[in-house]
This record gives structure tokens, sequence and C-alpha cells, in this order.
């Protein structure tokens, strides 16, 4: 790997790092590419270089965190990102409260579920826009806000149990 595939990694993770951490602190509508890069301490040049603007930044970064996450899981049945995601969630609730919890904003909401139905279409080789995938897609928003409510939170493998209902049985458990 060239250095410069590091930097850009690096580049990348620091604007990445920096949305979630500002989304944690106030409503995504609030941030501007100045907080950003600021907060990441990359220049305005750098940042488009990457990404047309911060509704960009959020749906490429989390789609690319998912395909890491799910690069490393040993997972590999075509139902495994929402596993992955739902223990994600579960895991780290603060995080996706800001991108699909009750003060989210819509463009939030859609950006990260956006991001949900790419991944779906890449495992159920799918086109992202199929009908099929965006009302999984929300379901499984619907499923990972369920799983980080802050004041009855679902243990992921009964949400996962839910997505399996809903799929009629298809997304078996056991699909590994």
């Amino acid at each position: 790997m060239s250095s410069s595939d590091r930097r850009v990694r690096r580049t990348r993770d620091a604007l990445h790092r920096a949305l979630i951490a500002l989304m944690m602190e106030r409503a995504y509508d609030r941030i501007t590419v100045s907080d950003v890069i600021d907060r990441a301490d990359i220049g305005r040049s750098t940042f488009y270089a990457h990404y047309r603007d911060k509704d960009d930044l959020l749906v490429v970064s989390c789609t690319e965190f998912l395909r890491t996450e799910i690069a490393r899981s040993p997972d590999r049945g075509p139902w495994a990102p929402v596993r992955i995601m739902l223990t994600l969630a579960a895991r780290n609730p603060d995080v996706y409260q800001p991108l699909i919890g009750p003060k989210s904003t819509a463009t939030a909401l859609r950006g990260y579920r956006g991001s949900i139905a790419t991944i779906l279409a890449e495992h159920l080789d799918r086109p992202a826009d199929d009908l099929t995938i965006t009302t999984l897609s929300w379901a499984l928003v619907g499923l990972l806000t369920a799983v980080t409510d802050p004041t009855a939170p679902v243990p992921p493998e009964t949400a996962w149990q839910r997505f399996n209902a809903i799929c009629g049985g298809s997304a078996r458990s056991d699909d590994k």
C-alpha cells in the first residue's frame, strides 16, 4: 500500500470521526463543512478533493465504515451486514442516535438509510433503488432505532429475529 493511500484513508477517517463527533453535539443541519474541517484539522480544498459536501461525507463515510466492519467479520452469508449493523448499533448507541434517533434530521436519516441500501444491494446483488432494498433498508433503520433506544433498547438478537420475520424467514441466522 502506498503512502498516498494511507494519507487518503487517514484524511477520510479524520473527516468521518469529526462529523460523527459533531453530530453527537448538535443537530446535523447545524453542522457546516467549516465545522467539520476545523474539527478534523483538514484544509477546505482537501475536504472538497474527497467529498462534494457534508451530505456526501455522511453517506460515503458511513458506507465505507460499514464495508470495513463487514469485511472484518467471519460471517459471509448474504444477511451478514444486517447482523453486523445491529451489533454495531447496540455497541455504539451514542453514535447511531444522531444518525437515526429521535433528534436526527431528515437529511441525516435519509443519508444513513442510503448507506444501508447500498450495503444491502451489494450483498443481495440488487440495484440500490430496487423497491425491495428500499423497503428492507427502512425496516432496518426502524430496528436500529429500537436497538439504540436510550430508554428500552431491544437486544440485537431480538432485532435480528424481527428482521428475519420481515423477510419471511429467508434471513435465517444460520446463513453464515
